[in-house]
Formats: structure tokens, sequence, C-alpha cells
């Protein structure tokens, strides 16, 4: 029984992968060259020194961004607050309905 246990440990070792392949590459592998150069690159400020349209465009692109966002935070609120008005308004509704089913001698 225990050399089985242990033989179907073995077998079960020997097919399972030692390094699951996720997708990101090996572990140890070296960077590709864009990517090390990205990380290279120089600062913000020099680049919006060296490039003011691309500064402003990329300005612009977060400002567009911030609004559309805001505006989406905002409509979710005043949806949120009314779906509270309209379950609250349920909610006194059915007190009332039990309320009357309850009191004895009331008419239903």
């Amino acid at each position: 029984m225990i050399v089985r246990a242990v033989l179907t440990i073995a077998i079960v070792a020997l097919f399972i992968p030692h390094e699951p392949d996720l997708g990101f590459g090996r572990p140890g592998a070296n960077l590709s060259p864009k990517l090390g150069d990205w990380a290279a690159a120089p600062a913000a400020a020099q680049l919006c020194a060296n490039d003011h349209q691309a500064c402003a465009s990329g300005l612009d692109l977060i400002g567009d961004l911030r609004g559309t966002l805001l505006s989406n935070l905002e409509r979710v609120k005043s949806e949120l607050k009314h779906s509270e008005q309209a379950r609250d308004g349920h909610r006194r509704d059915f007190l009332t309905l039990a309320a009357r089913w309850i009191q004895p001698g009331a008419r239903r």
C-alpha cells in the first residue's frame, strides 16, 4: 500500500510542470531592449521641455479622463440615491401594510 502511494506520487511529480507558464516569460530572462529603453527614459519634466505638444496632449488626455470619471461618478451617485429613495418608499409601504394587518379590528 505504501509502495503504491509512493509510486503514484512519483508519477504525478514527474508529469507536473516545475514552472507554470503564465505567459510572462521565464523568471530569469532579460528584458527586451525596447522595454529597457523605456525604463531608462528621462523624467516627465525633461520630456515636456523637449516636446511641448506631446506634453499638452498628455495633459489634455488626463483632463478628459478625469472629467469622464467624475461625470460617471456623479451619475452613479444619483442612481444610488434614487434607488435608496425607492427602497425606502417600498419599505414604508410594507411597514404600513404590515401594521394594518397586525392591528386588531383593522379592515383588510
